[in-house]
C-alpha cells in the first residue's frame, strides 16, 4: 500500500468478531457488537476492546463512484456481554462476521481516509478492500465519495471489482 500519492499516518492490525443485530423495523438500522483484538508486530493479541455501534440506514444516496454512504450514529464502549445486548434489544435477526483487518489511516489529497483490507474468515467469502472517511455534511460526503473513486483508481481497483453493499447486505444476497 506504499504509494507516493498519499501519506500513511498509521497502520493497525485487528482480528474482529462482529455481531449485527437486525430489527423488524429496518428504519431502526443495525446495532453492531464488536470484539476487536489488536494484533502486534509479532502476531500476538496485545489488547482487546468491545464496542457498540448504531448504524443508520445502509444506503442514503448512490454516488457515481459506487461509494456507499451510511451513518454510524453512535459508538460507545460495550460494557456488557453480547448475550446481555441480545436479551435487552431483542433483535429479530443476527449476522455474525469474523474477519482479519489490516487498517491504514492515510492522507490523500489533503483529506483523511481509512483503508481496510478485510479477509473474511466467517463466513469465508474472500478479501475486500474498504475505504472509509468521516463526513460532516451532504456536500462533504459527495466530495469524499468522488475522492474515494479517485483513490480506488490510484490503487489500481477496476470499477468492475467495486462492491457497493455493506457486509451484512452482501451476506443476505448469498
Amino acid at each position: 500500500i506504499k504509494k507516493p500519492f498519499f501519506e500513511i499516518l498509521y497502520f493497525r492490525h485487528y482480528h474482529e468478531y462482529d455481531t449485527y443485530f437486525q430489527f423488524e423495523d429496518s428504519d431502526q438500522g443495525l446495532l453492531r457488537y464488536r470484539e476487536d483484538e489488536f494484533i502486534n508486530e509479532k502476531g500476538a493479541v496485545s489488547n482487546i476492546r468491545y464496542r457498540l455501534t448504531h448504524i443508520g440506514v445502509a444506503r442514503e444516496k448512490d454516488f457515481p463512484s459506487g461509494a456507499l454512504l451510511s451513518r454510524s450514529r453512535f459508538i460507545a464502549p460495550a460494557t456488557h456481554s453480547r448475550r446481555f445486548y441480545r436479551e435487552y434489544f431483542t433483535p429479530s435477526d443476527e449476522t455474525f462476521i469474523e474477519k482479519d483487518r489490516l487498517r491504514w489511516r492515510i492522507i490523500f489529497q489533503d483529506t483523511t481516509f481509512y483503508i481496510n483490507l478485510d479477509r473474511m474468515d466467517q463466513p469465508d467469502i474472500g478479501t475486500f478492500l474498504e475505504v472509509k472517511s468521516r463526513t460532516w455534511t451532504r456536500r462533504d460526503a459527495e466530495s469524499k465519495a468522488e475522492m474515494i473513486g479517485t483513490l480506488l483508481e490510484t490503487l489500481g481497483v477496476s470499477t468492475d471489482e467495486i462492491v457497493t453493499e455493506d457486509y451484512v447486505a452482501l451476506l443476505d444476497q448469498n
